[in-house]
């Protein structure tokens, strides 16, 4: 039968009744739910009942409408080492199905993500590299991306086009996963071929911002047991309301399945994606005078409007990946399954960006003067450019199965895995224009920035023998300048989970993972000065759950886990893996509590998730023994305690709405600051440069943690009206959030907290119309409807304008 799997949520024409539960599974992954059994194929539905039905479907398959993936009760999350199913995983767990990927246009993981309450969107810098950078819970997840359940090693902004769906599982999985995992982890699950029927889907898009986007998905079935699937994507736009800003990339995907459906298979896969792009930075964060709270320029009314671009039309992003991976499984007569995945992953880049993150005294004094012959000259941040060629292997051995033991159920995974990454970076430099002594001191006029580089400001590379070939003009660079780093990392760990049954619906869920990781970074300096540091570390990383399963759609859980975070560990996500001074540090320590719940009721109208957790991270610390003060820390001890809500709800059988909200109460513990005589003052004998505790910061809410954030959708069929008409829509929310607290003083006054850095909250209403006529499907999304003014990502001293009104057209055919 063909399927189409359209912006709707609906089945078929003319029967409401059947489209509704296929509505209901849509927007259930919206809300990370489960659906009741009656709604849905169950997972032990036979191979020739499926066949039936798809051979009643094939019947009227001219009236079929649109088409979803239905999520079975007990969907397994696509891993191997995940022991259980979406509904009865211990820890909240929220799935952007391929309909809701459909339905919002999604074309970036990034964009899957910004409906998943809290999760914030960091830019890349200060030590971490532009890319996706997420924070779950608040805590970050810069290197907790994977793919069918493995790393994926790079740092780059991630294509949807070869996503299924994209499973987000909030709280501790350090088991599951291994190092890092403090909020959460993300997995995405790649398109598989099927032996079903050969299907060719073509989409096209058009829109906003010169917004051109291509794609092409084909299955191929080569057999009884052997399919082929290739996805193609190529897309050209710019970012609505804002200059400049435009990205041109393309990929493809190749998935190979052998011996689908039966007891030995193997799936190899191969994506690639090709990406350039001007950055985009974002617009400085100001203080205006008199105000403690500092927000984005382009919140006040000062002539820097949401469009301006602050950094130069010759900054450039290019990025290319290719990944490579191949998942055996076999299962045996007694239904033991041995899989073994491995993944090899290559990443190259040249990145050149530029930042205007400085504004002085003079610069805001001249900002809110309301007199436009003032210019308010900022100053630049950021480095030199660089060009990045880093690769990542990893092989995951897993052995699962049942067994009883003293008349109790066991389910057991025992594990393997073992990864290895490695990351080359080469720098190059700026000569400045004369005159210039500093990079930063190149003015930067915010109300009307010049795009283009200034005369005598251009990129270059030193040597040993020509540090500046421009002297006696001044260069960036100096003879002590990290020129060159080579970093890598090593990953040995084993794992064993086992699932106990104490009765049918009580069950204890054990997890523990051991890893032994090991982290070098060499730097070579212009002048051939080397550096080399190396860092070792064990990590154990245990959770245990108590699950009920009253019914089938039903459970309730409490967990406890601890993840460990090494120093080192992030090799290629990071501008410096390791330091001198953090190489010795024991990991970060993150432990959580969850108390959570998955509920079906109304034969599974009505689906409600919740859950009440506390994550407590604890910072990792070196004191001198013989003064007793504080010589490195690793950041900072943080608490996050919250509350998680999901609904989704049949309201009639054309009329569904999913409902999600996230409320983060967040702390900081413990802070510390290195003392000075402008910043934090040292205490007596204290010498200036001392990390120390930082009181103004202690109690205050964690950077980047919103305390509210949720989102609401719902779709229309609209079949009634006109045939293969559907609708939906929603409004996607996010409160303030601080992304910085500074400290300043002048002596003799005591030390003083003078700004706090918030970027304001978000609320943005999205929509979307869709017309199936047969194999035609023709749909017009709009995004921000009201044209307010949001931020999509932020940094300390920067905040990212999110696009402004965006329609897009699409049109697609299945063949």
């Amino acid at each position: 039968m063909r399927r189409y799997q359209g912006q709707g949520v609906t089945a078929r024409a003319g029967s409401s009744l059947r489209r509704a539960p296929l509505r209901m599974a849509a927007l259930a992954g919206v809300a990370g739910l489960s659906l009741a059994p009656g709604l849905v194929h169950a997972e032990a539905a036979t191979a020739a009942t499926a066949d039936a039905a798809d051979a009643a479907d094939a019947a009227d398959s001219a009236n079929t409408v649109s088409s979803v993936n239905v999520q079975a009760p007990k969907q397994l999350l696509d891993m191997a080492a995940a022991p259980t199913s979406v509904q009865d995983t211990p820890q909240t767990v929220q799935v952007i199905n391929q309909d809701e990927l459909r339905a919002k246009g999604v074309s970036s993981l990034e964009q899957a993500l910004r409906s998943v309450p809290g999760i914030t969107i960091a830019i890349g810098e200060g030590g971490t590299l532009s890319g996706d950078q997420f924070k779950i819970r608040g805590f970050d997840a810069k290197d907790d991306v994977y793919v069918d359940g493995l790393r994926d090693f790079g740092v780059y902004s991630r294509d949807s086009f070869p996503y299924e769906e994209v499973q987000v599982l909030k709280g501790p999985s350090g088991a599951l996963f291994g190092r890092g995992s403090v909020g959460g982890a993300i997995n995405t699950v790649s398109k598989k071929p099927n032996t079903g029927e050969a299907e060719t889907t073509l989409d096209l898009f058009g829109g906003s911002g010169g917004y051109v986007r291509a794609l092409a998905d084909v299955n191929i079935p080569l057999g009884d047991a052997t399919a082929l699937r290739i996805n193609l994507m190529g897309q050209s736009s710019r970012a609505v309301d804002r200059d400049v800003i435009q990205d041109e990339r393309w990929g493809v995907a190749l998935a190979l399945g052998l011996g689908l459906g039966t007891d030995t298979s193997l799936n190899l896969n191969y994506v690639h994606q090709n990406d350039e792009r001007i950055p985009d930075y974002g617009i400085i964060i100001v203080q205006k005078p008199g105000d403690l709270i500092a927000r984005p320029a382009s919140s006040y009314n000062v002539g820097v409007d949401r469009s301006t671009f602050t950094g130069y039309s010759e900054d450039i992003d290019q990025t290319q990946a290719d990944v490579v991976t191949a998942r055996f499984s076999k299962t045996f007569g007694n239904g033991w399954v041995v899989t073994n995945d491995s993944r090899v992953g290559v990443y190259s880049r040249y990145f050149a960006y530029s930042t205007t993150d400085q504004c002085n005294a003079t610069c805001t004094a001249n900002l809110f003067d309301g007199n436009p012959a003032t210019a308010p000259n900022a100053g630049m941040g950021g480095g030199g450019p660089y060009d990045m060629d880093a690769w990542g292997a990893q092989n995951l051995t897993t052995l699962k199965g049942e067994f009883e033991a003293l008349g109790l159920r066991n389910l057991v995974i025992a594990g393997l895995d073992v990864s290895y990454q490695s990351n080359d970076k080469t720098f190059s430099f700026y000569t400045l224009p004369a005159g210039v002594t500093a990079r930063n001191l190149i003015p930067r006029n915010l109300t009307g920035p010049d795009r283009r580089y200034p005369a005598g400001y251009a990129v270059y590379h030193p040597t040993a023998s020509n540090v500046c070939p421009a002297a006696p003009r001044v260069c960036t660079a100096t003879a002590t300048s990290v020129l060159t780093t080579s970093g890598d990392a090593t990953d040995f760990g084993v794992f064993l989970t086992d699932r106990l049954w104490l009765t049918d619906q009580v069950s204890l869920i054990g997890s523990v993972r051991w890893e032994r990781y090991s982290a070098r970074y060499d730097a070579i300096a212009v002048n051939g000065t080397a550096t080399r540091i190396k860092s070792k570390s064990d990590l154990v990383s245990p959770r245990l759950s108590l699950v009920w399963e009253p019914a089938e759609d039903r459970t309730v859980y409490v967990t406890w886990g601890r993840s460990e975070t090494p120093q080192g560990t992030s090799v290629v996500g990071a501008g410096t893996n390791l330091t001198l001074a953090a190489r010795d540090l024991e990991p970060e320590i993150a432990t959580t509590w969850e108390l959570g719940s998955k509920l079906g009721f109304l034969d599974g109208r009505l689906n409600v998730s919740a859950a009440v957790f506390k994550v407590e991270k604890n910072n990792a610390t070196q004191t001198d023994p013989g003064t007793g003060f504080l010589l490195a820390q690793s950041g900072e001890k943080q608490e996050v305690k919250g509350l998680e809500l999901g609904t989704t709800a049949q309201i009639t059988p054309d009329w569904s709405v999913a409902l999600n909200y996230a409320y983060l109460d967040s702390e900081t513990l413990e802070s510390f600051t290195n003392c000075s005589a402008t910043t934090l003052e040292c205490g007596a004998g204290v010498p200036i440069g001392t990390p120390t505790l930082n009181r103004f910061v202690v109690g205050r809410p964690v950077i980047f943690t919103p305390k509210n954030s949720g989102s609401f959708y719902t779709t229309l069929d609209l079949d009634s009206l006109v045939t293969g008409l559907t609708a939906g829509g929603g409004v996607t929310y996010q409160s303030s959030m601080p992304v910085r607290y500074t400290v300043t003083r002048v002596a003799p006054a005591p030390s003083r907290l003078s700004l706090i850095a918030e970027i304001p909250d978000s609320l943005s209403l999205d929509a979307y119309v869709a017309w199936q006529v047969g194999d035609w499907r023709v749909a017009v999304n709009g995004y921000n409807l009201t044209d307010r003014l949001n931020y999509s990502q932020a940094f300390g001293n920067r905040g990212v304008p999110a696009a402004g009104r965006t329609f897009i057209l699409s049109l697609g055919r299945k063949f």
